[in-house]
């Protein structure tokens, strides 16, 4: 009789090699539309291979997968693509494109719902481990995609680059993160139900900064795609993705922290330019001019970064604004986003305006949790708003109407010398 020898789960193991790297699952969620949104959105050559059985946030996803022009094969135990069912909690995703291979492999056997250990390769000669594992438990011979899909033949290197970097400073924040929740837990500084919001908004925060990586590492994608590179073009690009990281790493470090935000003397245009430098993005290939009145020499009691989350996000709420339904005909050719700053008295007032479609229930906007986004948190505004209470200055919506809306900031002045 023939004896027949068990496979092992060598996915887990692979995720084993890599120490204790957790992730929540909603983290998770983000890196899976990251790696695999980008070829829905724009089809080429190239091939999904998925495992997913925890489902919930991803729905939508999948569905579009299915129907998708894209080449792909589930790997789930009711499928017939497996030799043997010896996965048991361990999914994996496998994007393969000329352009990039993603490969994100975890593991929800961790004794926590909220969590899961992972591993994650990106373009990388890496990859050929985690392919070759599943090859061995696959019943359709994806070798043929192993040989044509592989970063040896690419010659993007800038693409290639700004992923790296952008994964190896999120890795490396996400650690300092963690250890500090870790430390901040022990010592009971805070409620539990403190530690719950922080979080929250740190997370809000993190997504917008990862959102402006996003759409530059879309701008580079089509700077190199051109037959004439433009240099400057993607130096900003990359610029701009360099402050967002650092950003979005600075987030991530106050999760150690519980003290208030230190606010130090700023020069009010500055953090106007380069907050505005970092949100033109979500006009982009939208027609919508942004426009900025700078008055020079205000200074400013403020926490530099967390004034510019602040701007930043009104900004994209302005540009998104523009997408709700169909927008009167009058507005499609003149659309504005308007950044001013100014000085009354004693402060300095930072007034974003927009043409785009009025809000509705202005008198619910600024609470905990109210959106009128079919994917919104509700955070936004309130977080803007507690941002600016911490920063000893008050944030309003001034004026709404049905085609004209304004927001504005009122921050305390300080001298120049002082």
């Amino acid at each position: 009789m023939k004896k027949i020898v068990r496979q092992q789960n060598y996915l887990r193991e692979l995720i084993d090699s890599q120490g204790n790297r957790f992730l929540s699952k909603q983290a998770l969620r983000c890196l899976v539309r990251s790696a695999l949104e980008p070829l829905l959105d724009s089809p080429e050559s190239g091939v999904v291979l998925y495992r997913i059985i925890n489902k919930d946030g991803l729905q939508g996803l999948l569905k579009r997968l299915e129907f998708s022009e894209v080449e792909s094969y589930d790997y789930s135990d009711n499928s017939k693509n497996l030799v043997e069912k010896v996965w048991a909690n361990t999914e994996f995703l496998c994007v393969m494109t000329h352009r990039y291979v993603a490969i994100l492999l975890w593991d929800s056997h961790t004794g926590d719902d909220n969590t899961v250990r992972y591993y994650s390769v990106y373009n990388s000669k890496l990859q050929r481990e985690a392919l070759d594992i599943i090859k061995r438990n696959s019943k359709i011979d994806i070798s043929p995609f192993m040989e044509k899909y592989n970063p040896d033949r690419r010659d993007n290197s800038l693409m290639n680059a700004s992923i790296r970097r952008l994964l190896d400073n999120l890795d490396e924040a996400s650690s300092d993160a963690v250890l500090g929740y870790a430390e901040k837990s022990a010592a009971s500084i805070r409620p539990v139900d403190y530690n719950i919001k922080k979080t929250r908004i740190t997370a809000h925060e993190i997504k917008n900064q990862l959102s402006i990586c996003d759409l530059y590492a879309e701008i580079i994608r089509k700077y190199v795609d051109k037959e004439e590179v433009d240099r400057e073009g993607i130096k900003n690009a990359a610029d701009a993705i360099t402050k967002a990281l650092k950003m979005a790493g600075n987030s991530l470090i106050t999760l150690k922290s519980s003290e208030s935000p230190e606010l130090k003397k700023n020069n009010l245009a500055e953090i106007v330019e380069n907050a505005v430098e970092l949100s033109k993005v979500y006009a982009e290939g939208k027609n919508i001019k942004i426009e900025v009145e700078n008055t020079p020499d205000i200074f400013v009691l403020s926490d530099e970064e967390k004034l510019a989350a602040v701007i930043i996000n009104l900004v994209k709420n302005a540009a998104e604004a523009f997408e709700i339904d169909e927008i009167a005909e009058n507005v499609q050719n003149d659309k504005y986003i308007k950044i001013m700053t100014e000085k009354e008295d004693d402060f300095a007032m930072i007034r974003i305006s927009n043409n785009a479609p009025g809000i509705e229930n202005p008198d619910d906007i600024f609470k905990e949790g109210f959106t009128t986004k079919s994917t919104g948190s509700g955070l936004g505004l309130w977080i803007c708003k507690k941002s600016i209470e911490e920063q000893l200055g008050e944030l309003e919506l001034s004026r709404h109407s049905e085609d004209y809306t304004e927001f504005t900031i009122r921050l305390g002045v300080v001298d120049r010398e002082d």
